[in-house]
């Protein structure tokens, strides 16, 4: 990790995108090439959804493990892994099968690529898997706890091992400040780098929305929502809310929802009892490269999210900071760490989760000042660009992991 020797970085993750257009964690795809931008060499090991094996993608090999027959294979994606145990109890016999497999294959990697450090993403289980071969290999761990890992699966037991996991690695970072108060509870870790997720800022900009628009009134008002559809996300206060609109605003409105998930045929549902249907637009999952068009036809980009009665939470919402880059103005909820994103008044508005009617009264309010819409898109977007720009990002994992590596080298010394 000296002189002009490339570095050499080894990332763990439960997803990975599964293609040039798929949006499942698409945040780290954009993380390992702009490493790979900045000089590294990256190696990702990531489950596989069909087919199984390595390839290089955008000057990144990416190794692709089976856990179960092809056919069987539910446990990650869609939803996600914790929605997906949720919904189907039986996938927690996968759960062993996935981490013995992903431990087998980052010591497959380990030999044969020789990576200088092991970037976790997720504290369990690649948190996990990174400390043992610590343990192995002597090789420098950071783990990234995006939020889902901090939120959820809370018993003593499962803290315990969270604990264990970032007391061992040798850097561990956070996408906001809310997602490290929730992990260290109590005290106790090391602490955190904080650093969020990033944006394509140059590819959410350049969207184009006059497709999308082609056949609605030049009048015509447009509320997007995009994301999983998982309870969460709080979609249904969404829906409950542009019930509530006015009819005179509600009836030269749509509201748009891009994504899939566990939630949507109940959405759909609840679109036909509130007498809506027509007024509102489900388009399934959408292809990353899409997406901008889809931000550049909206008026107004809403993200209700909720803490759920298992207390999960907001991560960081990298849809905000899409809907940042796309100067679109974002009204969203206090939950997690959204408020480490958004500053209320400022880059966005900011209102309590959980009620459809404060959220529908703050649409209106919106939806009526154009003017009051285009400032906070500005600031949001110079927002994007000074602070959540890939480039910048980047670098400070970087720092992040020749700090560990220093670290890992005066442990070394000091046993």
């Amino acid at each position: 990790m000296t002189g002009d020797t490339p570095l050499k970085v080894l990332m763990l993750t439960s997803s990975y995108p599964r293609s040039r257009q798929d949006t499942a964690a698409v945040f780290l795809r954009y993380l390992a090439v702009n490493l790979r931008r900045r000089g590294a060499i990256v190696h990702v090991i990531a489950p596989a959804d069909q087919l199984a094996g390595a390839q290089t993608e955008d000057g990144v090999t990416v190794h692709r493990f089976a856990y179960f027959p092809k056919n069987w294979r539910k446990l990650a994606y869609g939803s996600g892994i914790l929605p997906n145990l949720g919904r189907n109890p039986f996938l927690w016999c996968q759960v062993p099968f996935f981490v013995a497999s992903m431990f087998a294959h980052a010591l497959r990697a380990v030999r044969n690529f020789g990576p200088d450090v092991v970037h976790a993403h997720w504290v369990i289980p690649q948190g996990l898997v990174a400390v043992l071969i610590k343990f192995v290999f002597r090789i420098p761990v950071v783990i990234t706890a995006h939020g889902s890992d901090a939120h959820a699966l809370k018993g003593n037991g499962i803290a315990t091992i969270k604990r264990f996991c970032l007391r061992h690695s040798d850097v561990w970072t956070s996408n906001t400040r809310r997602t490290s108060e929730v992990l260290n509870l109590g005290g106790g870790l090391p602490r955190p780098w904080i650093i969020p997720m990033g944006v394509d800022v140059q590819l959410f900009e350049t969207g184009d929305g006059s497709m999308l628009r082609s056949n609605l009134g030049a009048e015509e008002l447009i509320i997007l929502f995009v994301g999983r559809l998982v309870r969460v996300k709080g979609v249904d206060d969404l829906i409950q809310a542009f019930a509530l609109l006015p009819e005179d605003l509600r009836s030269r409105s749509q509201l748009w929802i891009v994504g899939a998930g566990e939630e949507e045929s109940s959405l759909h549902t609840l679109t036909h009892r509130l007498g809506i249907s027509e007024r509102v637009r489900f388009w399934g999952s959408v292809p990353n490269g899409d997406l901008p068009n889809y931000y550049a036809s909206a008026d107004l980009f809403v993200g209700p999210s909720i803490v759920t009665r298992e207390g999960q939470e907001e991560g960081q919402g990298v849809v905000f900071l899409e809907a940042f880059a796309a100067r679109l103005c974002v009204l969203t909820t206090r939950t997690g760490g959204i408020e480490d994103v958004i500053e209320d008044g400022r880059t966005g508005v900011l209102v309590d989760p959980g009620d459809p009617g404060l959220l529908a009264v703050t649409i209106e309010q919106l939806l009526s000042d154009e003017r009051r819409r285009q400032v906070l898109a500005d600031n949001a977007y110079r927002e994007a660009i000074t602070g959540y720009s890939w480039r910048t990002i980047s670098d400070s994992f970087l720092a992040a992991y020749q700090f560990a590596a220093k670290c890992a080298d005066l442990n070394a010394k000091t046993r």
